[in-house]
């Protein structure tokens, strides 16, 4: 049996085929084996959603996370200051937070991730700080700013949009967003260390949005200021690195955010909006070494078509979630394998 940490054994070659239970592509062997048939067009299913306050209504839609059994599907509610959790058909569930800086309030929510125990840490934004729930929604701990305000001091925060918790649930990772570095605490949000500092080159972050952690415990963090995604391994240092401003598929303009699927693809939200982009806002696929795969989606209000594509999930099936904060809505897309 071959193992899920076997060696990844790099060629020279760029060779694309299967060879046992190994797979070999891009130049590279590794295990555990992906699909062959990768998708590479995907169809939308359904939609939800509408500006509002009512049950199942946004406010700006912004993070999307499933829990590990795809039944919960949570929903920053951005503006409205909540969380609204839903299945994966679109039918709302239930729902939590308000507008506050007291525990289990938010001020501009942003992103959040649901870890390998099912509990739900929100990067409350506007508050500069982390909120850690229980799956349905009670209020457990909190670590950051004390004051609400942003501050550059290590361990606390100015805008963080993102948090992470590792599979072994030991550490929480922040992407401290304007202080431009990820910071790394212990599960009790406790500080560790500061990673990274402001710039262009390979380990340093200009603006940094998203942190995902691969089945391997590699870390992928994007960056709207640099346009680009960078690949770390579990110690944090720098792997690769992809993008630059641009419409082509390699490129990103206003670059939002990206989530993993279960083969570590990188799926990444790219509206197109600044000037002298394409204005045709799109979702991008790569593999995990940065290689183009496909892409979906337009400009618009219809079904399978964007105005400022936000944040993404994917469920266990490789469905696509998609939130659009202007149109104020979730979007379901379906991956058909080519044949």
């Amino acid at each position: 049996m071959v193992s899920e940490s076997a060696v990844v054994i790099f060629i020279p070659t760029a060779l694309v085929f299967t060879l046992g239970l190994f797979t070999i592509a891009s130049g590279y062997i590794s295990t555990p084996v992906q699909n062959f048939d990768v998708p590479q067009s995907y169809s939308f299913i359904t939609k939800w959603g509408s500006k509002g306050t009512d049950n199942g209504q946004f406010l700006r839609p912004h993070d999307l996370e499933f829990d590990n059994q795809s039944k919960y599907l949570y929903a920053v509610d951005r503006d409205g200051n909540r969380i609204q959790v839903f299945d994966k058909n679109g039918t709302f569930l239930f729902k939590f937070g308000q507008k506050g800086h007291g525990d289990g309030q938010f001020l501009v929510p942003y992103g959040l991730d649901v870890d390998q125990a099912g509990n739900v840490w929100v990067a409350d934004r506007g508050n500069h700080r982390i909120q850690k729930f229980d799956s349905q929604g009670n209020f457990i701990l909190k670590f950051g700013n004390k004051n609400s305000h942003p501050s550059n001091v290590p361990g606390n925060f100015d805008n963080p949009r993102h948090v992470e918790v590792d599979k072994a649930l030991k550490y929480v990772y922040v992407a401290d967003s304007k202080n431009n570095r990820i910071q790394q605490f212990d599960i009790n949000g406790n500080f560790i260390r500061v990673i990274g500092e402001f710039g262009k080159k390979s380990g340093q972050f200009d603006l940094p949005t998203t942190i995902e952690m691969d089945s391997r415990g590699n870390f992928f963090v994007n960056e709207r200021g640099n346009e680009r995604i960078q690949k770390f391994d579990s110690n944090w240092n720098p792997i690769l690195m992809w993008g630059s401003k641009g419409s082509k598929n390699n490129q990103f303009c206003h670059i939002e955010h990206l989530a993993l699927d279960k083969y570590d693809n990188v799926y990444v939200t790219d509206p197109q909006s600044d000037p002298g982009c394409s204005m045709q806002p799109r979702v991008l696929k790569f593999d995990s070494e940065g290689n183009f795969i496909t892409k979906f989606g337009s400009y618009g209000n219809k079904s399978g078509q964007f105005k400022d594509p936000e944040h993404l999930a994917i469920d266990s099936d490789g469905n696509v979630y998609v939130s659009d904060r202007s149109n104020n809505n979730i979007q379901k897309f379906s991956p058909a394998i080519s044949s």
